[in-house]
Parts: structure tokens; C-alpha cells; sequence
């Protein structure tokens, strides 16, 4: 045993609040689908916005960013960029506010939204339901994987047992509670993750002499320069570096302009109070996100200077337990404990509900058509308790973080990439071309997975041109959505992009088709936003690191940020 009854209480104390939060909330949450999924559309938008942020403060992803610091460097950011994390900027500037407008209960009713109720949009909502789930069962399995490594640091008992319960308790309480459970155990979760970024963050800063770290690593480790070589790659990273790096940022600026239907972001966006609230929950979520990156910083740091540098010697995905373990004191430590705990919580119980609301909205509700409220709660409790279950299995057949996390977003990532991509900008876009694009891409994934030694660097761009190809072929093969879909989307939305003939469609029907004078800086605010949270995320890091001169131009880059989009964009938030 790593830990000490004092620590065990603590987050034995936390587990069993959690459970108390469910089941006060069962009452609250079970009154209808949209109190069950979007919290009656009555949660304060810096709420939603804290939850949002939590949801992608998960233990194994934070785990697996110690590791890729922990074996780049400051190199490792660029990895950082195919899951998007600065999508911040985007979200506050336009994609809160078409996820708002469209008036839908998830991101697959979205589709319907702007494929139409015919057979091509049915079609789309069922090939999207079987991906988003399938991809959704992976990603908690991927959760299970890294919370199993991080409990047997500290107590001596194996996955099988430690995911079980964990799992459980967090598919019990967000089951019971929908998205109230969910939104209000993500406010005690992100408080106990904030405590413990910057208490660590702080005995970082404090007990690293930078000058002594600085010769450990050498300069070269603080670089942000992107190099096509590294001196001494690690076994994780084959050379050439350079084209890692590009395949990285290219599926991060994707990620960056994808709008439209999604997970966790847009049911957050729909349960905002009006347009603009939505839209300052798209900046509370990057806000509250940049706690983590001093958290990671700080456990990669103590990793570096109390293990040993080979780095054959320690698996980089155990440094942040370790760390922990080694560093931090009685008392504090269960703290942190629940707090990292939490943020296994945090992501599980977001991606249960809204795997819950694409089951049970776009599949039971269509299917059982005078299913009454009740029962579509109780659906909502079955579908829960499935896709966990799903999870804990897909955990135990996984050993590494990466051997989940790198086929979750290269390989089932890239079969709607295409069409996500191009359906908000461009009308041909159709359900058809959708499936063609999972029609033609998934086999190739499965082929290149099951049958090949391909790694992501080959086979990426391989399945994003067969999703690329097919998605454009069919949408001028097959009819875009019918005219009234097309123009029922452009008229709530609004969109920028390839409209023009929509545009006149409105216009012989005598209708205003310009955009909402609101939205003419979307782009500008947007790429202001992403730079602003760039540079806020190097900044939290550079300040644990001592890292003066770098830090100094971050802080003055985030300063005149904030003060274009005071002016540019909060001011402007209340023209609805």
C-alpha cells in the first residue's frame, strides 16, 4: 500500500459524495429528455463551461501528456495538436453559436438538421450513431486503461477489480442524475482538479532549482522549434519527426474548423440560456483548461529530476503517479488523489450521457415512437449502464494508453472527417456523401489496422484522401439535401462558406438571406482566440519552468488577446 488510511479517507469520502449527487439529483433529472440531457436549459453558462473544461481534463489523457513532455520536451506540443486543444478560439467565435441556432437535442439530430428527415439523412444519423458509439465505447475503455495504471500506484489491486468499481460508481451516479449529476459534479471535480494543479504547480516552481534542471535537460529540451530530425528519438517516435509534426497540426487545423453535430462541446452549447451565453462557454472551457498544462509541466518536470534519465528505465505513462507518490505529502496527496480521480470522472461521466442521448434520441425515441417520458428516462438509464459496461470490457483487452488512443483518432477518426468537415460550409454536401465516406474509409482503417504494420504517419493520410475523394465524388453524384432543408439550416444558422445558391433560394421566396451583422468577425475573433489560447497554454507551462524571456512575450501576446476580443467580441455578445 502507497497510501496512508488519512489519504484513502479522503477519497473514499469524495466517491461516496458522488454517489449522494446522483441520487439527489435523480428527481430533478428525470422529468423529461431535455431536463435528463440538457439540464432544462437552466445552468449558468460559466457552469457549462467548467464542466466542459473537465471533461477534457481526463487522468489518461493528463497521464499521457506527462509521457509526451516527459520524452520530447517542450517538442511535445506539436503532438498536442491532433486533438485540437486550442479549439477554444473557435468554439467562442462561431461554433457555440451554430450548435445554439440549430434548435436540436444532440449532435447526431443535427445531421437531420441539415441532411433532412428523407432516407440520405437517416442514413447519415445511422452510420454517425454507430461510429459515435463505437468510438465513445473505445474512449472510455482508453479511460480505463489509464485510471487502472494510476490506482495500482497506490494500492495493490488489479485492473479487474479497481475499473469495476470505479466504472460503476461514476455510470450510477450520471444514470440517476442525467446532466444535472453530470454538471454538478464536474463544479466539485474541476475545484479539486484547480487545488491540485496549482499546489503542484506551486511545490514545482518552488523545489526545482531551474538553473539544475536546465543543465540536466539541456537548452535543447525547452525548444518549441520544429525539427524534420531529433538527435535521439525515442523508440515512441520514429524519424522522420518533421513529418509527425505536420500530420499532427494538419488533423488539429482540421479539428479546428469541423463544426456541426459532436460530443460533450455541443450538448453544452444547446443547454446555454440564449446565443451569447453559449458562446462564453466556448471561452470558459479554454480558460479553465489552462490549469492542466502547469499541472502536466510540473509532474513532468519532477519526473525528469528524480528518475532516472534512461529512458528504457521508467514506462512513461506511470511518471505522473510516481511523481505523485514521491512528492507530495500526507493529507495533500489524498487531495490530489480525488482530484486526479476526478478527472477520470469528469470525462467518463460526459461522454456516458451524451453516448446515453445519441442511443436514446436518435435510435429508441425513433424506433419506440409512443415511448412516454418515463420511459425514455429508463432507456436513458439502460443505454448508460451499456456503453460503460462496453468500456470495461474494451479496458481490459488494452495494456498501453497509446495502443487506444492513436486508432481512436487516426484510424475510426478519419471515416466522417470529410463530410464533418465540409457539410457546415458547403450545400452539396448530402447524407449520401456521408456514407460513402464511412462506406469507403472504414475498410480501409480495419485493413490497415488488422493486416498491416502501418503507423499513423502512413496511414493517416491515406484514409483522409479515401475520405476526402469519396465524400466530394458522392456529393456530385448524388442530390444535395432538399431545398427546404437547405434553407431551413442557412436561415437559424447562417453559416459562412459555399451557400451562394441557397442564398438565392431564399431570395425568390422573398426572405433577407444576408448573414447576422453579429457574425462578420467570426474568422478574425476566431484565429485571435486560438492564438491567445496557444500562447496561454506555453505560458502556464514557462512559468513552472522558469522560463523568463519566452514567458514575458506569452504574457504580452495573451494581454493584447484578451483586449482585441473585449472589444471585438464580448462587447458584441448581447447583439441577439
Amino acid at each position: 500500500m502507497n497510501i496512508s488510511p488519512v489519504d484513502a479517507g479522503i477519497v473514499l469520502v469524495y466517491l461516496v459524495l458522488m454517489l449522494a449527487v446522483g441520487v439527489y439529483l435523480e428527481r430533478r433529472a428525470g422529468k423529461n429528455m431535455e431536463a435528463y440531457f440538457l439540464g432544462g436549459r437552466s445552468i449558468p453558462w460559466w457552469l457549462l463551461g467548467m464542466s466542459g473544461s473537465g471533461s477534457y481534463f481526463d487522468i489518461t489523457g493528463t497521464m499521457w501528456m506527462v509521457s509526451v513532455f516527459y520524452l520530447l520536451g517542450m517538442r511535445g506540443m506539436w503532438e498536442h495538436w491532433f486533438w485540437c486543444f486550442p479549439v477554444a478560439g473557435f468554439m467562442m467565435a462561431y461554433k457555440a453559436k451554430w450548435a445554439y441556432r440549430s434548435g436540436v437535442l444532440t449532435g447526431l439530430e443535427w445531421l437531420i438538421f441539415r441532411y433532412g428527415p428523407g432516407k440520405a439523412g437517416q442514413s447519415a444519423r445511422f452510420v454517425a450513431l454507430s461510429i459515435a458509439i463505437l468510438g465513445m465505447v473505445f474512449m472510455i475503455g482508453y479511460a480505463g486503461v489509464g485510471v487502472a495504471k494510476f490506482v495500482e500506484e497506490f494500492v495493490p489491486i488489479p485492473k479487474s477489480i479497481s475499473i469495476p468499481i470505479l466504472f460503476g460508481i461514476t455510470g450510477v451516479y450520471t444514470a440517476l442524475g442525467g446532466f444535472f449529476s453530470v454538471v454538478i459534479s464536474d463544479l466539485y471535480q474541476t475545484t479539486l482538479l484547480t487545488f491540485a494543479a496549482i499546489y503542484i504547480a506551486v511545490v514545482a516552481f518552488i523545489q526545482i532549482d531551474p538553473a539544475a534542471f536546465r543543465a540536466t535537460v539541456g537548452d535543447d529540451w525547452f525548444s518549441l522549434a520544429p525539427v524534420m530530425h531529433l538527435a535521439n528519438p525515442p523508440e515512441e517516435y520514429p524519424d522522420p519527426f518533421g513529418l509527425l509534426v505536420m500530420m499532427w497540426v494538419a488533423k488539429g487545423l482540421l479539428g479546428l474548423v469541423a463544426a456541426g453535430g459532436g460530443g460533450t462541446d455541443f450538448q453544452r452549447f444547446r443547454a446555454a440560456r440564449n446565443e451569447g451565453e453559449a458562446c462564453k462557454i466556448g471561452m470558459a472551457w479554454g480558460v479553465f483548461l489552462s490549469v492542466r498544462w502547469s499541472l502536466v509541466m510540473a509532474f513532468t518536470v519532477f519526473g525528469l529530476s528524480i528518475l532516472s534519465q534512461d529512458q528504457g528505465a521508467v514506462d512513461s505513462e506511470r511518471v505522473l503517479p510516481i511523481v505523485l507518490n514521491r512528492v507530495i505529502p500526507v493529507g495533500i496527496k489524498g487531495i490530489i488523489l480525488a482530484g486526479l480521480l476526478s478527472a477520470f470522472m469528469n470525462s467518463v461521466d460526459s461522454m456516458l450521457n451524451v453516448a446515453a442521448s445519441f442511443l436514446v434520441n436518435d435510435f429508441v425515441k425513433p424506433v419506440w415512437k409512443n415511448a412516454t417520458a418515463k420511459g425514455l428516462v429508463w432507456a436513458s438509464y439502460i443505454s448508460t449502464l451499456s456503453v460503460m459496461t462496453l468500456g470495461i470490457v474494451v479496458s481490459f483487452q488494452t495494456e498501453r494508453i497509446a495502443a487506444i488512443w492513436n486508432p481512436i483518432n487516426f484510424a475510426l477518426g478519419a471515416a466522417l472527417l470529410a463530410p464533418g468537415l465540409l457539410a457546415p460550409y458547403w450545400w452539396r454536401i448530402g447524407g449520401w456523401a456521408m456514407c460513402a465516406s464511412a462506406v469507403c474509409t472504414l475498410p480501409a482503417a480495419l485493413y490497415v489496422k488488422v493486416f498491416t504494420d502501418m503507423r499513423e504517419l502512413q496511414y493517416f493520410p491515406i484514409l483522409a484522401g479515401i475520405s476526402a475523394l469519396s465524400a466530394v465524388v458522392a456529393a456530385h453524384v448524388f442530390p444535395p439535401a432538399p431545398e427546404a432543408t437547405l434553407m431551413d439550416f442557412y436561415r437559424k444558422v447562417r453559416p459562412f462558406g459555399f451557400w451562394g445558391p441557397v442564398r438565392r433560394m431564399l431570395e425568390r421566396n422573398g426572405e433577407d438571406s444576408a448573414r447576422f451583422e453579429r457574425d462578420r468577425l467570426d474568422i478574425p475573433i476566431a484565429l485571435i482566440g486560438t492564438t491567445s489560447f496557444v500562447f496561454l497554454y506555453v505560458l502556464m507551462m514557462d512559468l513552472v519552468l522558469h522560463n523568463w524571456p519566452r514567458a514575458a512575450v506569452l504574457a504580452t501576446g495573451v494581454l493584447l488577446g484578451v483586449g482585441f476580443l473585449y472589444k471585438l467580441w464580448w462587447r458584441r455578445l448581447g447583439e441577439e
